[in-house]
């Protein structure tokens, strides 16, 4: 082989190896973080190559759904829904623009039936700055943090910011998506320089579909031993009772006056998300706060008991969200004594 011959295969060959360390380098950085417990929205396609970075499924909560830009740093035009509300942030495979995953989303839901109440690019969301990103649909209190700062800063916005607000055909559904390109800084690792997405989606028909009177209650123990409420709801969380618990409070007040001699064990119940200690310990506290509502309410406080079970009796698989809503529950567990 002559030298001129011996220098171009050396060539060849180092060209080689560098295209196969590019490619490894480019597979390792499409791969996605292990983020389990978090099902796609319902009727929402994830983009392709898409990965999940953080995740929040808040129960039965009040939602602003921005449908204007802003006003200074404050939040323009609104429409104020209740529901189930799930978060979503997704980023994007490497090269996608923030218009290539902002027109997809927008498409999938024009073609699922929803209406765009509103939709804005840059400044027309109120600022030059990305201020809607950063103040409101990301601000330091919405920030996910299921993966800890890899989670936080997959949405660490540079520019090109999109949004939009839909409603269902129905109404049941109201939706907030909102895209924008990330700060190629290296806080956000993997995410660092790529389109992210940042999902709201409120289904606003929970609350009454899970209504059980006293009634209800009174022929679930009668029959069964025990009757499960999925409206007693708290904030994300914690052992707080929101105000959208009331009613279900209310109907256990009657069911137990209406039966002075029933004694009942309230039991809290969880999903599998998060660790397991932690859901058992919050069970436990649930359970403690109904039990010290109806106590206020006049239950005699001797015709109750509290319990936590975690997530060690589910009712259906938590590998959908559908599931895992099943399994976040409050039981009502007949007494002996």
């Amino acid at each position: 082989m002559s030298l001129r011959h011996w220098k171009q295969a050396l060539i060849g060959a180092v060209i080689s190896i560098f295209s196969c360390l590019v490619l490894a380098s480019s597979a390792t950085a499409q791969s996605c973080p292990d983020l389990p417990g978090f099902a796609p929205l319902d009727s929402l396609p994830v983009y392709d190559g898409a990965c999940l970075f953080g995740a929040k499924d808040a129960g039965f909560t009040a939602f602003d759904l921005i449908t204007g830009p802003l006003k200074g740093r404050a939040k323009g035009e609104i429409v104020a829904v209740e529901g189930t509300l799930q978060r979503r942030l997704y980023v994007g495979p490497e090269g996608t623009s923030a218009f290539d995953l902002f027109s997809n989303y927008r498409n999938a839901l024009v073609q699922g039936g929803f209406d765009i109440l509103f939709e804005c690019v840059e400044r027309a969301c109120g600022s030059p700055n990305a201020l809607l990103g950063k103040t409101v649909i990301y601000g330091p209190d919405r920030k996910l943090k299921n993966l800890k700062a890899q989670s936080e800063f997959a949405l660490y916005i540079a520019g090109e910011e999109h949004y939009l607000a839909a409603r269902s055909a129905d109404g049941t559904r109201h939706i907030a998506v909102y895209v924008a390109q990330n700060q190629k800084n290296s806080i956000s690792g993997q995410a660092a320089g790529r389109a992210a997405v940042h999902i709201d989606l409120i289904t606003s028909a929970a609350l009454a579909e899970k209504m059980i009177d006293a009634a209800a209650m009174a022929k679930g123990i009668t029959d069964e031993g025990h009757v499960a409420l999925d409206n007693v709801y708290f904030d994300f969380g914690t052992a707080t009772l929101t105000p959208e618990a009331k009613p279900a409070i209310a109907e256990m007040v009657k069911l137990l006056t209406e039966n002075p001699g029933l004694k009942v064990y309230i039991v809290g119940h969880t999903d599998w998300v998060g660790d397991p200690a932690t859901n058992q310990a919050l069970s436990e506290q649930r359970a403690q706060a109904v039990v010290a509502a109806l106590v206020q309410a006049g239950i005699a406080g001797e015709r109750l008991g509290a319990a936590g079970m975690g997530l060690y009796a589910p009712r259906a698989s938590n590998t959908t969200e559908a599931g895992r809503s099943l399994n976040r529950r409050v039981e009502l567990v007949e007494r002996a004594d």
